[in-house]
C-alpha cells in the first residue's frame, strides 16, 4: 500500500493509527473503508467551512449532517469516530452570527458531539475573535476540548493573538489541540501547554518534516492527523508520517503516542 502521495511504502504489519482531523463529509465511504484496511483505529470528524455559510440555521443542517450521515459511514467501515462541532473562521454566517452562540451547548448535547472544532482565526477579524472566544467559552462550560485551526498566513501572529483568546477565555490548555503548527510555531504552542497539532498534507508538512518535529521534541502532547478533505490531501497521511518517523529512528513510544495514544487521550479525557 501507498500514501496518497505515493511517497512512502506502509507495511502491514504496523500498529493502528488514528487521524485527529478529517472532514468526513467531503470523503467517500471506499476511503474509509481503505483507512479500515490500513489499521486506522479512529478519525475526528471535525466541521468546516463548507465554502461560507448564509445563516446560522446552514452551520447547525452541516453538523447534522456529519453526526448523522458521516458518523455512521465512518463506522460501518469500521472505524471509530469522534464528532468535532465547531465554527470555522470562514464558516461564520454571513447574517445573524450572534444568535448561533446560545444555540451551541444544545446541538452538542442533541447531535452528542465529542468535541468542539475546528475553530480559530484566519484573518484575524472582530468576528473571527468574538466566534472563537464564545466558541472556547461555551466548550470549557461543557467540559469539551476543542481543536483549534491555525492558518497559513501570518501563522506565528495569529497563533499569539490566538493563545492572548485562550488566555482571556479561561478554558484549561489541557482541553486544546492547537492544529496545523510548524517550524516557527511548535515550540511557542508547547510554551502554553496546549496538545500540538501536526498536519500531513500537501499544503502544509510533509512525513518527513512532522518526523524532524517528533524529533527535535519527542511524543509528549502530539498529535498526528491528515485534514483530510475536498482539496488535495494524504488518506494515508499519518502512516506515512509514522514510517518516516522509525525511518528516522525515533523511540517506538514516540511515535505511537504520535500517531494513536495522545489523539485518544485528548479526546477521551475525563470530564
Amino acid at each position: 500500500m501507498t500514501t496518497g502521495g505515493g511517497t512512502a511504502t506502509i507495511r502491514a504489519e504496523m500498529p493502528p493509527f488514528i487521524d485527529a482531523h478529517v472532514h468526513a463529509n467531503n470523503r467517500s465511504s471506499e476511503d474509509f473503508r481503505r483507512l479500515a484496511a490500513a489499521g486506522c483505529a479512529g478519525v475526528v470528524a471535525v466541521a468546516g467551512e463548507e465554502g461560507g455559510f448564509s445563516l446560522p440555521e446552514s452551520v447547525l443542517d452541516h453538523f447534522r449532517r456529519l453526526a448523522r450521515v458521516d458518523r455512521p459511514r465512518l463506522q460501518a467501515a469500521g472505524v471509530k469516530c469522534w464528532l468535532a462541532l465547531g465554527v470555522h473562521p470562514r464558516g461564520i454566517p454571513a447574517s445573524n452570527a450572534e444568535t448561533l452562540w446560545p444555540r451551541l451547548p444544545e446541538i452538542w448535547r442533541e447531535l452528542a458531539a465529542d468535541a468542539v472544532g475546528e475553530v480559530g482565526l484566519e484573518d484575524d477579524s472582530p468576528a473571527e475573535r468574538r466566534a472563537l472566544l464564545e466558541q472556547l467559552r461555551l466548550a470549557d462550560q461543557e467540559k469539551l476540548p476543542v481543536i483549534v485551526h491555525t492558518p497559513r498566513r501570518h501563522k506565528a501572529m495569529r497563533l499569539r493573538t490566538t493563545l492572548e483568546i485562550l488566555a482571556d477565555s479561561g478554558i484549561a490548555p489541557e482541553r486544546v489541540c492547537l492544529d496545523h503548527l510548524d517550524e516557527d510555531t511548535l515550540e511557542p504552542a508547547a510554551d502554553s501547554g496546549c496538545w500540538l497539532g501536526l498536519t500531513v498534507h500537501p499544503a502544509k508538512l510533509s512525513p518527513a518534516r512532522v518526523a524532524g518535529l517528533v524529533a527535535s521534541r519527542g511524543g509528549a502532547r502530539i498529535i498526528v492527523s491528515s485534514d483530510l478533505g475536498a482539496n488535495p490531501s494524504y488518506l494515508f497521511g499519518v502512516p506515512a508520517a509514522e514510517q518516516a518517523m522509525r525511518e528516522m529512528g525515533l523511540d517506538e513510544q514516540d511515535i505511537r503516542a504520535a500517531v494513536h495514544d495522545n489523539a485518544a487521550g485528548f479526546m477521551d479525557r475525563p470530564t
